[in-house]
C-alpha cells in the first residue's frame, strides 16, 4: 500500500503539472486500515490548504465555477481573456508576444496570467488575434446577404471571394497582430467563397470604413489602441454599414473561443510570421484613395471657390499628427494650396519619440506644443489628431489684427469644439439635433438651444452610444463627445477626426478676413473651473466599483433634497448629474470599461467647487475608503 500511495501522489503531481488540469474533486490517502479512503471535497468544506500525506504535502485549490463545465484551467484562462478583451464595440488589451512558431497553448495561458499579475490587465496576444481573424471571417460568411453588413453581394473581389482589408496604426507590434489575424481569416474554408485578406499597412480608423463602403473590400479591421499607451493595442471591425456593435462583438468572442478550444485540443500553436511581415493574399495601398475623398470634400465645402484647384491657397495651417496615422493630412492640405511649412511630427513612428508621447489632442503637452508652432509661423489654425485620426482638436488665434497677424492662441476642444461645429449646422440645417455625451456643460446646452436654435440631446458617454442614439433620432446631424469623437450624418455616421478637420478648415476658408473663428462662439458661457477626478477601486474589480457607485449615487440623490445649492437633473441618463445654484454642475458616473468612478465638476470658482461639491462627495466616497484610492481628491 505504501507503494500505491506513492504512486497516487506521483500521479497527482503529474496531473498538477499538465496544462489541462482542472480544479476537480481530489482523493486523499488514509494511513490506517491498509488501504485508501476516498473523500469528496465540496466548495463549502474545501478552503485552500496544505494536504498532508506521509511523504509529501501539496495544496488543494478550492473548486470554482470552472468545474461546472469541466474546462481545464489553462484553457479557461484563454477563453476568459478573449472575453475580457471586449471594450464596448472594440477589442483592447496589452500587447503580449509569444513564440511565432512552436510552443504550446499552455505558454499562452501562462503569459496571460503574468500580464494580469503584473497589473497590466488583459493580454492581447498574436494567438488571440488569430482566433478573432477566424471568428470575423466565419461571422461574415454566416451573415452573407444580411443587410446589416453589406449593401451588396460579398462576391465582387476576384475569385468569388470574401475580402477583408487590414490596416493598423504605427505601433510596432501592430504588424505582428495583423499577420496573425490575416492567417486566421484566410484559414477559414468558405467552401464556394474563399477568404482573401488585403493588407494596407499604416492608415486611419475612419479610412477603413471608407474602404468598405466604396467597395474596395467587403469588411475591414484596424489594429489600434488610439490614444492609449504604446504597449496597448486593439482591433476595430467594420462592414459597409459601419462599425460592428456590442452584440456583434459578443458573437465574435464566442466564435473566437471555439477556435481557441480547437487549438487547445491539438496542443500546438498556429504559426505566424513574427517580425517578418504579414502573410496575406495581397499588399495594397488604399490610403491615397481616402485622401482623395477628403480633398473632394474640402472642394465642396469651400464656397465661393475662386481657385478650384487650390481652394486653401490663402491659409497657413499647422498640422500636428504626433507621429500617428494622420500624418498624410499635411500633404493633402499642401496639395490644395495651404502653407503647411510649420507642421510637425509628420512621420508615423510607433515609438512616439517626441515630447508628449502617444498623440492625444486633449493632452496639454500636445496642445501647448501646437500653440508654440502656430505662434512661430503666424498660423491661421493648428490641427491635432490622435494616433488613429478618428479624433481631432484645434488651436485658434483669439485676436487677428488688420494686417493679419494672429495672437493669443487658444485650444478649441471639448464644449468649444461642439459649439463651433454646431454653428455650421445652425446655418446649413436649422433646428437640427446635436447628440452629445453626458458630460457637456450647462453653458453649451444654453448656447445650442437658445442662441443657435438647435436641439441638444445628452446621452451616455462612449462614442458608439452617442452615434447610435443620433442614428435613432429624426433630424440629428451630428454625434459628438467632449473627447473629440465626432460623427456626421453627411459622412455616414463614422467618427472621423480628419473629416472634422475638413469641416473646420472649410469654415475657416469661408470666413477668412472676418475675424477669429472664436468670435462665432463668443456667447458660449464658459466657467473658469472645470475638473475631472477619477476614483479607482483598489482591487481592480468591476464588481467592487459597481457596489460603491450604487451606494454613493443613492446617498447623493437623497442629499439633493436637503442641500440648497443642489438640484438633481432629472433628465440625465448616465450616473447622477446635479446642477449648482451659482451655475455649473457636477456629476458622478461609472466608467464603461474600467474599475473607475468619475467625478466631474464645473463651477464659478475652485473654492466654490471644493466647498459645495468636492468636499461633500469626498465624504460619501470616504465611507468606502477601504476599497478606493482617493488620492486624486488630494491633488
Amino acid at each position: 500500500m505504501k507503494n500505491s500511495a506513492s504512486l497516487l501522489i506521483l500521479l497527482l503531481t503529474v496531473i498538477g503539472n499538465r496544462q489541462d488540469v482542472t480544479a476537480f474533486v481530489s482523493s486523499t490517502t488514509s494511513r490506517g486500515g491498509g488501504g485508501f479512503t476516498s473523500t469528496s471535497l465540496h466548495a463549502e468544506d474545501a478552503p485552500t490548504k496544505s494536504f498532508y500525506s506521509p511523504s509529501t504535502s501539496f495544496e488543494i485549490v478550492p473548486p470554482t465555477e470552472i468545474d461546472a463545465s469541466n474546462t481545464p484551467p489553462n484553457l479557461q484562462t484563454i477563453l476568459t481573456s478573449l472575453k475580457e478583451l471586449k471594450s464596448g464595440s472594440d477589442l483592447r488589451g496589452t500587447f503580449a508576444s509569444h513564440a511565432n512558431s512552436g510552443g504550446t497553448i499552455a505558454n499562452v495561458s501562462h503569459l496571460i496570467k503574468r500580464i494580469k499579475a503584473e497589473g497590466n490587465g488583459v493580454a492581447l496576444t498574436p494567438f488571440a488575434s488569430h482566433c478573432f481573424g477566424v471568428a470575423f471571417a466565419r461571422w461574415l460568411l454566416q451573415h452573407e446577404g444580411d443587410n446589416s453588413i453589406s449593401n451588396s453581394q460579398l462576391n465582387k473581389h476576384g475569385n468569388n471571394a470574401l475580402t477583408i482589408c487590414i490596416g493598423r496604426d504605427p505601433r510596432l507590434h501592430g504588424e505582428r497582430l495583423a499577420d496573425a489575424f490575416a492567417r486566421g481569416a484566410e484559414s477559414v474554408d468558405g467552401v464556394t467563397k474563399p477568404v482573401r485578406v488585403l493588407y494596407t499597412g499604416v492608415t486611419t480608423t475612419p479610412s477603413m470604413y471608407e474602404f468598405c463602403r466604396s467597395g474596395k473590400c467587403d469588411a475591414a479591421i484596424i489594429i489600434t489602441a488610439s490614444h492609449l499607451p504604446e504597449d496597448k493595442n486593439g482591433i476595430k471591425f467594420f462592414s459597409s454599414k459601419g462599425g460592428l456593435d456590442k452584440k456583434d462583438i459578443d458573437d465574435l468572442i464566442v466564435l473566437a473561443q471555439e477556435e481557441a478550444t480547437q487549438w487547445y485540443n491539438t496542443g500546438i500553436m498556429p504559426p505566424s510570421s513574427g517580425n517578418a511581415g504579414v502573410l496575406c493574399s495581397e499588399r495594397v495601398n488604399f490610403l491615397p484613395y481616402y485622401k482623395e475623398t477628403l480633398k473632394q470634400a474640402i472642394g465642396r465645402e469651400v464656397d465661393p471657390n475662386p481657385n478650384p484647384a487650390k481652394p486653401l491657397s490663402n491659409l497657413n495651417i499647422v498640422v500636428n499628427p504626433g507621429n500617428g496615422s494622420g500624418s498624410f493630412f499635411s500633404d493633402l492640405l499642401r496639395e490644395l494650396g495651404a502653407n503647411v511649412a510649420g507642421s510637425l511630427h509628420l512621420t508615423p513612428d510607433g515609438t512616439f519619440p517626441d515630447t508628449f508621447g502617444v498623440p492625444n489632442p486633449e493632452k496639454k503637452e500636445m496642445v501647448d506644443e501646437t500653440i508654440r508652432a502656430c505662434m512661430a509661423c503666424n498660423a491661421d489654425i493648428g490641427v491635432m489628431f490622435d494616433t488613429d485620426a478618428d479624433r481631432s482638436g484645434f488651436v485658434l488665434p483669439r485676436s487677428i489684427d488688420s494686417s493679419g497677424v494672429c495672437s493669443s492662441y487658444e485650444p478649441l476642444n471639448k464644449n468649444r469644439l461642439i459649439a463651433l461645429l454646431s454653428v455650421i449646422f445652425s446655418t446649413s440645417t436649422p433646428g437640427a439635433t446635436v447628440v452629445t455625451d453626458s458630460t457637456t456643460s450647462e453653458g453649451l446646452n444654453t448656447f445650442l438651444e437658445k442662441k443657435l436654435g438647435l436641439k441638444h440631446f445628452r446621452y451616455l458617454r462612449g462614442y458608439a452610444n452617442v452615434i447610435n442614439k443620433a442614428k435613432e433620432l429624426q433630424g440629428s446631424e451630428m454625434a459628438i463627445e467632449t473627447s473629440g469623437h465626432c460623427a456626421l450624418r453627411e459622412n455616414g455616421w463614422i467618427d472621423d477626426g480628419t473629416y472634422t478637420a475638413v469641416k473646420m478648415i472649410a469654415l475657416l476658408a469661408n470666413s477668412k478676413g472676418k475675424g477669429s473663428l472664436l468670435d462665432l462662439i463668443s456667447e458660449l458661457e464658459e466657467l473658469p473651473f472645470d475638473e475631472e477626478i477619477r476614483v479607482k477601486a483598489t482591487d481592480g474589480s468591476l464588481e467592487t466599483t459597481t457596489d460603491v457607485f450604487e451606494s454613493v449615487t443613492k446617498s447623493l440623490k437623497e442629499k439633493c433634497s436637503v442641500v440648497e445649492e443642489w438640484t438633481l437633473d432629472e433628465d440625465n441618463l448616465e450616473g447622477v448629474r446635479v446642477r449648482l445654484s451659482s451655475g455649473g454642475f457636477f456629476m458622478v458616473r461609472q466608467s464603461l470599461h474600467d474599475p473607475v468612478i468619475s467625478f466631474q465638476v464645473e463651477s464659478v470658482s475652485e473654492e466654490y467647487a471644493r466647498s459645495v461639491a468636492m468636499s461633500p462627495l469626498l465624504e460619501l466616497f470616504s465611507e468606502h475608503a477601504s476599497v478606493l484610492d482617493l488620492s486624486a481628491f488630494e491633488k
